[in-house]
């Protein structure tokens, strides 16, 4: 068979491979083991020669553990840079309103939850912080194959240091958006608004804790895609008198062109009152921690308010 066939052909076996990897793992394997069984079967075609060739680095006394371990060791190599080019070109739009809905308990729930929500562009599927902390970054991309195609996903890492380490590996995992603290270095938050530029990815600046958004904002070298006014679980719980600083999005937003997240609030009510007040993203996670025979109908009232 001609050289120039076989190449024709051998050129989509990988592609799928590589394309299987980022879409579904699982997939991808069985792909490989495929191939790998094919070689082995025909070790002396020329199809073997050829992927020996576009491998590289190869010699013609090159053991078939070695190539097999090439063959992995390629794919592995380009699947962050297909994952940027796949996932990451999807950003947040200004002037237009988002439901950003926080899944924080397992991945067996984060299942049953997406597959009951609306498909919708204003729908922001977040990796909780506690999910990233059971299961790593993994839980990203774990998300990332429940979703339909197209999804916008946030990491919700809260980046407090080495950000450029934190920045990667969200974005590797497939993240639209990372997270970073508001209380965390200047030095740290203008690194990690620099490295979500680079994967291009939206930064997030959690400003949970912070007396005054505007403060951290002005000593900024960059201004981040979004700023996150955040009314922490346990100041909710434990401090009743504590108010989401709905003030505060006006202020922001007199100074900068950027948008305006609100976590915090969970009932129909405080996302009303957030949207109301010029929010760009409400962020919600307690209605939608499990699963249950309401969780569509409640995604789809709490998306009517945000307009």
């Amino acid at each position: 068979m001609p050289t120039k066939n076989i190449k024709n052909k051998f050129n989509p076996i990988i592609l799928a491979i590589i394309i299987a990897m980022i879409i579904n793992p699982s997939l991808s394997i069985i792909l490989m083991i495929i191939l790998i069984i094919y070689i082995k079967k025909n070790p002396k075609s020329s199809f073997f020669d050829l992927i020996k060739k576009n491998i590289g680095n190869n010699t013609d006394s090159q053991t078939m553990e070695e190539t097999e371990q090439s063959i992995v060791e390629k794919i592995t190599s380009i699947k962050p840079f297909i994952t940027q080019s796949f996932f990451n070109q999807t950003r947040l739009v200004k002037n237009k309103k988002y439901l950003q809905i926080a899944l924080n308990s397992t991945l067996e729930e984060a299942r049953e939850i997406i597959s009951q929500i609306p498909v919708s562009d204003r729908i922001l599927i977040e990796a909780g912080t506690p999910l990233i902390k059971i299961y790593g970054a993994g839980a990203i991309s774990q998300i990332r194959n429940m979703a339909p195609a197209g999804t916008y996903i946030v990491a919700d890492n809260k980046c407090a240091d080495l950000a450029a380490r934190e920045v990667e590996m969200m974005a590797n995992a497939g993240a639209n958006a990372s997270t970073c603290l508001g209380i965390a270095p200047i030095e740290t938050i203008d690194s990690f608004i620099e490295e979500c530029g680079k994967f291009n990815i939206d930064s997030m600046i959690d400003m949970m804790n912070v007396e005054n958004a505007l403060s951290v904002l002005k000593k900024l070298k960059k201004l981040p895609n979004a700023v996150i006014l955040h009314r922490g679980v346990d100041e909710s719980e434990f401090s009743k008198e504590k108010q989401i600083p709905y003030y505060q999005i006006k202020q922001i937003k007199g100074n900068y062109n950027i948008l305006v997240a609100v976590a915090g609030g969970d009932t129909i009510r405080e996302v009303q009152r957030a949207i109301f007040n010029d929010a760009d993203i409400v962020v919600v996670w307690k209605n939608f921690y499990q699963s249950n025979a309401e969780t569509a109908k409640l995604a789809e009232s709490f998306l009517g308010e945000i307009r």
